[in-house]
C-alpha cells in the first residue's frame, strides 16, 4: 500500500484512479473487484468498487492500470475476499466514486497497511482482528530503510583529491550530494539510497530532432549540461540516471540524450527550482552536503539563483508563467502532511501507563519518540525526524527486529539506539498530569501511532 502512492525517488507519482465519473447517478448495487500484486510488498491487494459512482467501463479502465500502471484481474459482481485479510482502507466517498483497498498478508504487515492507508492514501484504515495487540510478532525482521551514513572513499584514478583529508565523503541519503564535478553513484551506494524511497522504472522516451534550434544555442545547452552535472552529483542519479538503476530511470533521465531536459514534466521543473514546495523531503546543511543546498530548491544545487533562472526560462519556453508554475501540484505532499499533522488524545491503553510503560497500536516499530505537547510532528531525515521538543527518542538497529511496545520510558532495549538525549544521558522525568506527544513509526515516514497522553 505504501508504495502505491509514494513518488519514486522524489520523481513522478503514479497516476491516480480515474474515479467512476458517474456523479453518483449509477446503480447503487454495483460491485466489482480488481486483484493485483503489490510488487513492493510482494503480497496481493484488491481494490473494491461499490455503488453508483462506478460502472463496468470505469472499473475496467481503472483496473487496467491499478498498480503503477499495471493491470489487475477484474471480476464484476464480486467483492474482494482474502483468507488472510489484514485490513481495509476506505478512500474517498463510497457513496460516490470512492473505493476500498483490501490488504492481505500476515500480522507483521498490519503497520505498513495502516500507514499506507492513513498517511499516504488519505484513507481510513480498519484492521482485521489479527492486527490487534501491542507486541511485535518477531516476523518484522530487519528494517526496509537503511539510515543515512557517511561514505568516505578515495577519489577515482585521475580525479583530484577529495575535500576531507584527500577523501571524498558523501551522505548516503536521498537528499545528499557528493562533491561538485563527481558522480554520486561512484562515491555512495545507490542500493542503500533506494531503500529510502520506493523505486520503479518509468521510462519517458523522447526523440531528439536534429533541427531543434536549442541544439545550436550554446548558452542554453551549457545550462542543460550544468543541470545534468548538478543532478548526477546528487542522490537523484540513483533513480534518474538509467545506468545507475536496476531496470531503468524513474520518470526523468539525465542520460536520455542531449535534450534530456525534455524528460522533465512541467511539475518537475517547477519543483527543481523550488517554485513548488518540496522542503519536507528533507535536506542537509550545505556544509554537510559538499556545498549543495536543497533547503530552497527541489534539486540540490551549488547555485540557487542560476538554477531558478534557468527553470524560469525553461517554463517560459514551455508556455508557463512563473505564477502558473507556482500553482502546479507539489510532489509527494504526504511528506509535508507528516510534519503538519496535529495529534489528538490517545485512545485508552495507548501512551504511558501507570507503570511507566510506553504503549502503542499498529504492531512493531522502528522509531519511538516522546515530545513536548505542541511540537512539530516527526517527518523524514535528515532534518525533520527529530523536531524541537523531542524529549526522548530511540530507534531499532537496522539489521535487527522491530520493537514491541511495553518498554519503560527512558529505556533503550537491546537492539536499539537512543537518539535523544543524544549524549546518552538519562531521559528527563515526565511531569505527572502534564500532556505529552507519543509518535511511533513503523519505519521512516510510516507512522502507526501519533497521539497525546497525560503522564501518570
Amino acid at each position: 500500500m505504501l508504495a502505491l502512492v509514494l513518488a519514486a525517488c522524489d520523481g513522478e507519482a503514479p497516476a491516480n484512479p480515474d474515479g467512476g465519473g458517474l456523479d453518483g447517478g449509477g446503480d447503487p448495487s454495483f460491485v466489482a473487484s480488481c486483484v493485483y500484486e503489490n510488487t513492493f510488498a510482494m503480497s496481493p491487494e484488491c481494490r473494491e468498487y461499490r455503488g453508483p459512482g462506478w460502472d463496468e467501463a470505469s472499473v475496467t479502465r481503472d483496473c487496467q492500470r491499478v498498480f503503477l500502471n499495471s493491470a489487475g484481474e477484474l471480476t464484476l459482481g464480486a467483492a474482494c475476499a482474502f483468507d488472510d485479510e489484514i485490513g481495509r482502507c476506505t478512500v474517498g466517498d463510497l457513496g460516490a466514486d470512492g473505493y476500498l483497498i483490501v490488504s492481505a498478508g500476515d500480522p507483521s504487515s498490519c503497520g505498513a497497511a495502516q500507514t499506507g492507508c492513513e498517511t499516504f492514501a488519505g484513507g481510513t484504515f480498519e484492521g482485521a482482528p489479527s492486527c490487534d495487540g501491542c507486541a511485535a510478532t518477531g516476523d518484522e525482521g530487519p528494517g526496509a530503510i537503511v539510515p543515512e551514513t557517511p561514505d568516505c572513499r578515495d577519489p577515482l584514478p585521475g580525479e583530484p583529491p577529495g575535500l576531507s583529508d584527500g577523501q571524498v565523503c558523501t551522505p548516503t541519503m536521498i537528499s545528499g550530494s557528493t562533491e561538485p564535478g563527481r558522480r554520486y553513484d561512484q562515491y555512495a551506494d545507490c542500493d542503500v539510497v533506494r531503500t529510502q524511497r520506493p523505486y520503479y522504472a518509468m521510462p519517458t522516451p523522447i526523440e531528439e530532432d536534429p533541427s531543434d534550434p536549442r541544439l545550436a544555442d550554446d548558452g542554453y545547452m551549457a545550462e542543460v549540461d550544468w543541470l545534468r552535472e548538478q543532478a548526477e552529483a546528487s542522490a537523484c542519479t540513483c533513480c534518474h540516471s538509467a545506468s545507475s538503476t536496476p531496470s531503468g530511470a524513474a520518470a526523468w533521465d539525465t542520460e536520455a540524450g542531449r535534450l534530456w531536459i525534455d524528460t522533465l514534466s512541467d511539475e518537475a521543473v517547477a519543483m527543481f527550482a523550488g517554485f513548488t514546495d518540496s522542503a519536507a523531503f528533507g535536506y542537509f546543511p550545505v556544509e554537510v552536503s559538499n556545498g549543495f543546498d536543497r533547503s530552497e530548491t527541489g534539486l540540490p544545487t551549488t547555485d540557487v539563483p542560476r538554477l531558478r533562472a534557468f527553470a524560469e526560462r525553461e517554463l517560459t519556453r514551455r508556455g508557463l508563467t512563473l505564477s502558473e508554475a507556482r500553482e502546479l501540484a507539489p510532489f509527494a505532499p504526504q511528506f509535508r502532511e507528516l510534519v503538519e499533522y496535529e495529534p489528538e488524545p490517545c485512545e485508552d491503553g495507548i501512551g504511558l501507563d501507570a507503570d511507566g510503560l510506553v504503549r502503542w497500536s499498529g504492531g512493531g516499530a522502528r522509531y519511538v519518540s516522546i515530545l513536548e505537547e505542541g511540537s512539530t510532528s516527526p517527518g523524514v531525515p535528515p532534518n525533520w525526524d527529530l523536531p524541537d521538543g523531542t524529549i526522548w527518542a530511540i530507534r531499532a538497529e537496522f539489521d535487527g527486529p522491530a520493537m514491541s511496545c511495553g518498554m519503560s520510558y527512558g529505556e533503550a532495549p537491546s537492539g536499539t539506539v537512543q537518539r535523544i538525549p543524544s549524549d546518552g544521558s538519562a531521559a528527563p522525568a515526565l511531569e505527572s498530569g502534564r500532556t505529552y506527544y507519543l509518535a511511533v513509526m513503523r519505519d521512516i515516514a510510516q507512522p502507526i501511532t501519533r497521539c497525546t497522553f497525560t503522564a501518570p
